[in-house]
């Protein structure tokens, strides 16, 4: 728990700083108890997608999100009244930004979850740690936890986040609209050439992305063939003598705050330079919906196939 306490300079401070912590966790937790017993709440036994056995109640009316692409999909099924809280990197929609946070995802802040009364928290194994769930789970918060890896998954992520929520109706119409939209990407790429893809998570070392993760995924169901298929882990290190001989027709970099280098930079890079589609200037920048499992990854999916297989008469991409 020391991630959790605050550092103090005398030994004494040290000591009562706990306390005062916990008294305050032990205050919100009691105000949780007496508001849940007030409104009758009653809990359903359920199993997550992590393989937890959770106690979650039949309507939840104080959520706590503790990934991005998590509160992306509360707000996508008309839940966000019910979002008291998300994390300091929950940035979409704009209306995200203005709830309360609760710190980082990896290491999110135990003392501002509790002070917010949940009734429940929906978590990510990908993202969160396992600690976060089972001090939760210690102080009578349940948390659903989700884990998606290919796109299929994240539309099953949609519909359990729905029906936990009492959603059914709105994840089925949200989840119609998707499957007709990634049908028709299907549609239109099948049995076209497939471009060899190398996608960039970063260049610096080379770090791409995987074949068990929602990215290569994107890029197999948008008609291309990631380079990095055949790599294990979900982020493997790559080199550039080996993306030399792989020589990928088509470059994708996610175009972040943190990250967006230019075309001209990597035209200058040793190695890079040498790469057929730096030459042939086929490097592009996609939306970094690409890297979160929620409904606007179908976004990215249109994006990534409008790349790979322009429809005839579109204008040409530009690399930036």
């Amino acid at each position: 728990m020391s991630n959790y306490l605050s550092r103090q300079d005398s030994r004494a401070a040290s000591v009562k700083a706990p306390r005062r912590r916990w008294a305050l966790v032990a205050v919100c937790l009691l105000v949780l108890c007496l508001s849940t017993l007030s409104s009758g709440a009653s809990a359903r036994h359920v199993t997550d997608q992590t393989g937890r056995q959770v106690d979650v109640p039949d309507r939840p009316r104080r959520i706590v999100s503790l990934a991005p692409n998590i509160t992306e999909i509360i707000y996508a099924l008309g839940a966000s009244a019910e979002l008291v809280g998300d994390t300091d990197y929950c940035d979409y929609p704009p209306e995200a930004k203005l709830k309360p946070h609760v710190g980082e995802v990896v290491n999110p802040s135990l003392e501002r979850i509790v002070a917010l009364k949940p009734d429940l928290v929906f978590g990510t194994a990908d993202a969160n740690r396992r600690e976060t769930a089972d001090q939760l789970a210690r102080l009578g918060i349940p948390l659903y936890g989700l884990a998606a890896h290919n796109l299929a998954q994240t539309l099953v992520s949609i519909q359990d986040v729905g029906e936990v929520l009492g959603r059914e109706t709105e994840a089925q119409e949200l989840l119609r609209t998707l499957r007709s939209r990634v049908a028709a990407v299907e549609k239109r790429v099948s049995g076209q050439p497939r471009p060899k893809v190398l996608f960039v998570v970063w260049y610096r070392p080379l770090i791409t992305a995987g074949p068990q993760t929602f990215i290569s995924d994107v890029i197999h169901r948008a008609g291309g063939i990631s380079i990095s298929d055949d790599l294990k882990g979900e982020w493997p290190r790559l080199s550039l003598e080996v993306a030399l001989q792989r020589d990928p027709d088509v470059i994708l970099i996610p175009k972040t705050a943190a990250f967006s280098p230019s075309l001209e930079e990597f035209e200058k890079l040793p190695g890079w330079k040498e790469l057929r589609a730096v030459k042939d200037r086929r490097l592009y920048f996609v939306p970094e919906t690409i890297l979160r499992p929620s409904p606007r990854l179908v976004d990215a999916l249109e994006e990534v196939a409008a790349i790979l297989h322009p429809a005839p008469g579109a204008p040409p991409r530009t690399s930036r």
